[in-house]
């Protein structure tokens, strides 16, 4: 990945932190919460998604994708399922209404890329390397929080 593309990858995800932060759970997407509207993207990302494997792709712990998913799997956003070879292991995927909340949600990310790079562009490659520093602190400042 170039420069310019992670830039944007740490401004999105410094802006999605940010808004958890200062909103919690007010923010609303279709009627879905930013967190739950997160790990629907993660459900539509990953290959039989489980709870471990969102709450890592998050940064969360396992307990608070849990509340999630059964906050998603009441608003039939998502289901879940098991596989005959582990009966044991609860896997999840999206339901119709759940793709749509997740395409929504690319689009709405899709745009706000190339808007990004649009401003990005303007900065050289000296420039962009100290906005990168600059954000990836600004990044760990609120990973740390978010720990809290």
């Amino acid at each position: 990945m170039n420069q310019a593309a992670d830039i944007i990858d740490l401004l999105t995800k410094i802006q999605e932190k940010a808004n958890l932060l200062r909103h919690g759970e007010d923010v609303t997407f279709d009627g879905v919460n930013l967190a739950e509207v997160h790990c629907i993207d993660q459900i539509g990302m990953i290959d039989y998604a489980n709870v471990t494997k969102v709450a890592s792709a998050m940064g969360m712990i396992r307990g608070t994708i849990s509340k999630i998913n059964k906050r998603l799997l009441n608003k039939g956003l998502i289901e879940s399922y098991q596989v005959s070879e582990n009966n044991k292991e609860i896997y999840y995927r999206l339901t119709k209404s759940g793709e749509q909340v997740y395409l929504q949600h690319r689009r709405c990310h899709e745009t706000a890329l190339k808007e990004k790079f649009s401003i990005l562009n303007s900065y050289s490659e000296y420039e962009q390397a100290i906005i990168l520093r600059f954000l990836s602190d600004i990044n760990r400042f609120h990973d740390r929080k978010l720990m809290d």
